[in-house]
């Protein structure tokens, strides 16, 4: 049966060329109505002039995705509801990380994340009430993998995948599906970017087929996953998580300990796919603890952390405070930040007792990043390492999520970090050397009902933590995320009393100090921890397939062949920069209709 699309109403955003133009012509062949938003008057009017004489029907909404309820009001007002919304509208601001600017930052999360938000908010109650509803979310492979000079775009774009897979799970009974794509194909961002030869290759109608598939009335059930696009080349791309390695919690899990044990963490040979719940493996590692023999230990001598320096953001409790008790017990020097002067200070009186050296520095993440950075370097010297760390909940469903809960969480998470990368940057490149651990969450990765928020910003993460290694590697400033589960202030309120004594933070902070220790030469790791356990991430790509990249297939063309799309078998990859994620895609240049590969 062919794809239905007729009298569906779509709304794409950024639909005034591009990406968002072949979609737009592909609905018209399908009888769909057609609102195309974009911020160009003129450019969405050709676009809708386009529609109409493919034989669809269609409007201009002008304005920017910010404002997304007036954007939906117009949709309602010429159509009566919404059934499809397309994420597509975008802006590039690169820049390399040392020279990139605030507002260079915020632009872009501006209209990637919080417009997204903003009109997806907007369309929830239509497809709440009519119990239709299907969302396609815009990444990159930027976003997935990371890229120099993109470490805005890189994490805004992470953010849009775990952002359709909460609003996937959210939106189950209500037959709402949302699922993210990374396009690679022609468009004014990418000009900027690529050769006239590559981009002759990468017709945006390439890519239009994934977003019918994924959109029609009688598609595939398909919700919350992540799809590879471009020149022909279908994909579907998954995280997977390794087994990992189970560390006795006691006084033996020194860094010595992990260093010696620490390759075992990326073994995949028993990898699985993570989901919401970890809870089978959390009662494994609970029931393995007391069994465990004392660890072994690396060869001399020790590691430790005498004349290291380590700023530690959300220090004063929980995770942080963990940490700089174990950085302070092998002789660190601690920077510890919070908001709260007597938390600061407590956590600084333990360091100074357990025999590191420590000091308070309050404030904000967001509004004295540099602050904190001055009394690091005021106070030892310089800073050789970087705990971001700080963090706050306000988890809500979907429906009743306000702009103030989802942006105050981005805010501290996302432009938090960001901010303290950037103030201790020039002091890690001016000495060649630098350490920094980002903290992500299990909830990042694979989404979390009633965290839209948190989730998204838990995204953002990763994908930032990827761009920024990419560019830190040349100066030996290696960065890496940390997805902790742990008893804290902010699972308090949604773990039992039991999970909270098993998990504690305590055990998680020896992997964490780890990842900023000398000793790690890893970057660009997102690595789990909980209990003594410390388990990786990387992603599976299936195979997929391919059509000719002289002839863009069709809607129904690739609907037929769906399941080997989404087939994960012995051919599949595990692709880990944007280069391997172009490569099936630039091997497709060749495949001409009729001629055979």
């Amino acid at each position: 049966m062919p794809l239905d699309f007729k009298d569906l109403v779509v709304i794409i955003t950024g639909g005034g060329g591009g990406l968002g133009r072949a979609y737009a012509h592909m609905y018209a062949k399908g009888k769909a109505k057609v609102v195309i938003n974009d911020v160009s008057q003129a450019n969405a009017d050709k676009v809708v002039a386009e529609v109409k004489k493919l034989g669809g029907d269609a409007i201009a909404a002008v304005g920017s995705v910010m404002d997304g309820q007036k954007i939906v009001d117009q949709a309602v007002k010429a159509y009566g509801t919404v059934h499809v919304l397309i994420n597509n509208a975008g802006v590039l601001r690169d820049r390399s990380f040392r020279k990139m600017t605030e507002k260079e930052f915020n632009d872009v999360y501006d209209i990637h994340v919080k417009g997204a938000y903003a009109i997806t908010k907007a369309v929830w109650p239509l497809f709440r009430a009519q119990k239709f509803g299907r969302i396609v979310n815009t990444a990159s492979p930027a976003g997935v993998y990371g890229n120099g000079g993109q470490t805005n775009y890189a994490g805004a774009k992470m953010a849009l995948v775990t952002f359709a897979q909460v609003l996937d799970k959210e939106g189950v009974k209500y037959n709402i599906k949302a699922n993210t794509i990374a396009p690679l194909a022609a468009s004014a961002m990418t000009q900027t970017v690529m050769t006239p030869e590559v981009l002759s290759h990468l017709d945006p109608d390439h890519v239009a087929p994934l977003i019918g598939v994924l959109t029609a009335r009688n598609g595939p059930d398909v919700g919350g996953r992540l799809f590879e696009v471009g020149g022909g080349y279908f994909a579907e791309t998954k995280w997977q998580q390794s087994e990992g390695y189970v560390w006795k919690a006691d006084d033996s899990f020194t860094p010595s300990a992990i260093d010696l044990q620490w390759p075992k963490v990326f073994d995949y040979s028993k990898a699985t796919y993570p989901s919401q719940s970890d809870a089978a493996r959390m009662m494994e590692v609970m029931k393995l603890q007391p069994s465990l023999p004392p660890n072994p230990q690396g060869p001399p001598p020790p590691i430790t952390f005498k004349d290291y320096t380590v700023i530690i953001t959300g220090g004063g409790n929980g995770l942080g405070a963990s940490y700089a008790r174990y950085y302070a017990k092998y002789g660190g020097n601690v920077v510890v930040n919070d908001i709260s002067a007597d938390a600061a200070n407590r956590v600084v009186e333990e360091v100074n007792k357990l025999g590191g050296k420590g000091v308070a520095a309050i404030g904000s993440i967001e509004d004295d990043a540099e602050k904190i950075v001055k009394i690091a370097v005021e106070k030892f010297g310089t800073v050789h390492a970087l705990v971001n760390n700080a963090g706050i909940l306000r988890d809500k469903a979907f429906v009743n999520m306000t702009p103030e809960l989802f942006n105050s969480v981005l805010d501290i998470h996302v432009r938090g970090t960001w901010k303290m990368c950037k103030a201790v940057w020039p002091y890690m490149h001016k000495q060649n050397y630098g350490r920094i651990l980002n903290t992500s969450s299990p909830n990042g990765v694979a989404g979390a009902h009633g965290q839209s928020n948190y989730g998204t910003a838990k995204a953002a993460i990763i994908g930032f933590t990827k761009a920024l290694a990419i560019e830190g590697r040349k100066n030996n400033i290696y960065v890496n995320a940390l997805a902790p589960s742990a008893g804290t202030q902010m699972t308090a309120t949604v773990w039992t009393e039991e999970l909270l004594n098993t998990f504690k933070a305590d055990y998680v902070a020896p992997i964490a100090c780890y990842l900023t220790s000398r000793e790690c030469k890893d970057t660009a790791q997102i690595i789990k921890a909980y209990g003594g356990l410390a388990a990786a991430y990387r992603y599976e790509r299936s195979a997929g397939i391919v059509f000719p990249n002289d002839r863009p297939a069709t809607p129904d063309q690739l609907a037929a062949r769906w399941q080997e799309v989404t087939t994960f078998d012995k051919r599949a990859t595990h692709p880990t920069s944007s280069a391997d994620s172009k490569g099936p895609i630039v091997a497709n240049f060749a495949n001409k209709a009729g001629a055979r590969l």
